[in-house]
């Protein structure tokens, strides 16, 4: 078994959580109700690699890594990680690799938006041209599958820059190397 190391950006409450229950699982009342499909999806695919914890319908998100082979932790310097002003953590940790999925964050934008995930112009004119003539239902299968392109990350242009994400249904302390606290920008 091989380990990988990972990043998390939490609020401070949910470190505080999971340091005094020693494990930590995503509410899915916290979750954005317009990214909840695209959530429960992506679900889907973690359990098809791993079965869930009872009572869990959702991964815990992470990073593999946040900018690429150059930088590959978050850097908390930058906006957009917490709402302005809030308390929050990074934390490092260790975790199983096959207790987790990876997956391109840029690609990721195609199934929070729920259209095709095209990776040439080319592309994108075929999958328009589909969505043209076939049935709501094909079409609708047709773009699912084309989703399953964020797992293969030998599809990524220049590995060295993009964004790769994981996803695990569990955050356990006994996995956490190191703690960032740190104020949002």
């Amino acid at each position: 078994m091989q380990w990988l190391k990972l990043w998390t950006v939490r609020p401070e409450s949910d470190y505080f959580l999971l340091a005094s229950q020693g494990v930590y699982h995503t509410d899915a009342h916290l979750v954005a109700n317009h990214r909840l499909d695209a959530y429960y999806w992506m679900a889907e695919q973690l359990r098809k690699k791993v079965a869930a914890p009872k009572g869990v319908n959702l991964p815990v998100w992470a990073w593999y890594r946040a900018y690429g082979l150059k930088r590959i932790k978050p850097d908390l310097r930058k906006k957009g990680h917490l709402e302005h002003g809030e308390r929050g953590v990074r934390i490092e940790f260790d975790v199983p690799d096959d207790l987790v999925l990876l997956s391109s964050f840029d690609s990721w934008y195609a199934v929070l938006n729920n259209h095709c995930l095209a990776l040439s112009d080319s592309e994108y004119d075929y999958y328009k041209k589909l969505e043209q003539t076939c049935s709501k239902n094909s079409f609708e299968k047709i773009k699912r599958d084309s989703w399953l392109k964020i797992f293969d990350l030998n599809l990524l242009a220049d590995p060295d820059s993009y964004e790769v994400q994981a996803v695990l249904w569990k955050l356990k302390s006994e996995w956490v190397r190191k703690v960032d606290f740190f104020i949002a920008r």
